[in-house]
């Protein structure tokens, strides 16, 4: 009995030493030091917060898909690079699919013809009028993609079968000098005729004959015709008619978002007098197509597809607004400027030419319509 009153006391004597106010602060100060000590090691250790996703979503096994897209531009673009965008959307597309990577490569339609002589073939094409020809039979047939309009998918098909998606839109602006039109209250003049200062002639408008762009077409939906060939400046290159442009060698220029830009930027900088710009509606072949290799593995095949799709979606056709270019969708992706202007004319319903077109039939196309046009 006396030990069990003798522990009762000692029990009660440390209960009230633990709980004492001097005690009970000494002992607090003392684990505040410890946790001073050694906390920051443990909560400011990053590895204890990285969450393996790999493992969390039992990836770890997952077979790692590589895809080779190679890029063939056949018409000058916007403000940017089109390989950026496709590259950023590569990065986008893998923090969704991180198995998946996506390596973009840049070449011209010869390096193309070089290497499919070599029997060397991508996983996926991006691609445009003039090269569509060359791997149409190297693609595989696409789902209906409700994103991209009913308008421009048309011409994407082989046999009524969409076999690419059109993701990037671009289109038509003439461009003419103020000073030198010879009515201030109109655009441009629609005859294009020459004026003459200090006995130099100056032509009336700058237009690309390119091998592949159509542009005399665009023309003609803004119901012009009869002009006088005299009147004109051809060239091969778009970038060649640019700068006869803005050397005052032409009154006018027949101009793509690209040309826009670039004079755009020379108002600001004082380096070209203003410029009235008349963006052209109803016709466009300035488009890019992303299409899949039809000899791929079922999972390539998958992702192939996937990347294709992912590219038409929203969140995609936003940025391309960061490159100066337009969507193949209904959706609007500037807000205001000129850029909204451009946007307008584009969002009307336009014709274009089937990118898979032969050389022959984009010959022809290009010849009746320049003949159409001129006289």
């Amino acid at each position: 009995m006396q030990f069990f009153i003798f522990l009762k006391n000692r029990f009660l004597k440390i209960f009230s030493l633990l709980f004492n106010k001097k005690v009970l602060k000494g002992l607090i100060c003392f684990l505040s030091i410890i946790f001073l000590i050694f906390a920051p090691n443990f909560i400011f250790n990053k590895k204890n917060y990285e969450l393996n996703l790999n493992k969390y979503l039992n990836l770890e096994d997952k077979e790692k898909i590589v895809l080779n897209l190679w890029h063939i531009e056949t018409f000058e673009g916007g403000t940017n690079s089109r390989v950026k965008f496709i590259e950023k959307q590569a990065i986008n597309f893998n923090k969704q699919n991180n198995n998946c990577f996506i390596s973009v490569t840049k070449m011209d339609e010869q390096q193309l013809i070089l290497n499919l002589k070599q029997n060397i073939i991508p996983d996926m094409f991006s691609f445009g009028v003039g090269v569509g020809y060359l791997i149409s039979g190297y693609l595989t047939q696409l789902e209906n993609n409700s994103n991209v309009r009913t308008d421009l998918i048309e011409y994407s098909k082989i046999n009524n079968e969409v076999y690419a998606y059109p993701y990037i839109l671009s289109g038509y602006c003439l461009i003419s000098h103020q000073n030198l039109l010879p009515n201030s209250k109109e655009k441009f003049d629609k005859t294009f005729s020459c004026k003459k200062i200090n006995k130099k002639e100056i032509k009336g408008l700058s237009i690309t004959s390119s091998s592949f762009i159509n542009s005399s077409e665009v023309l003609l939906k803004q119901g012009l015709k009869d002009i006088n060939k005299s009147n004109i400046l051809e060239f091969s290159s778009t970038y060649n008619a640019y700068t006869n442009f803005i050397s005052k060698k032409s009154i006018s220029l027949l101009g793509t978002a690209r040309d826009v830009a670039r004079c755009k930027n020379r108002e600001l900088n004082g380096s070209l007098s203003s410029c009235n710009y008349t963006f052209l509606s109803g016709y466009t072949d300035l488009i890019q197509y992303i299409g899949a290799n039809k000899n791929l593995t079922k999972i390539k095949t998958n992702y192939a597809k996937s990347f294709s799709k992912f590219l038409t979606m929203s969140f995609s056709q936003n940025n391309l607004a960061n490159y100066g270019l337009f969507s193949t969708t209904n959706k609007s992706i500037y807000s205001n400027g000129y850029m909204k202007d451009f946007e307008s004319s584009l969002q009307k319903q336009l014709s274009s030419v089937n990118v898979f077109s032969s050389y022959q039939q984009i010959e022809n196309n290009n010849k009746n319509s320049f003949n159409s046009l001129f006289i």
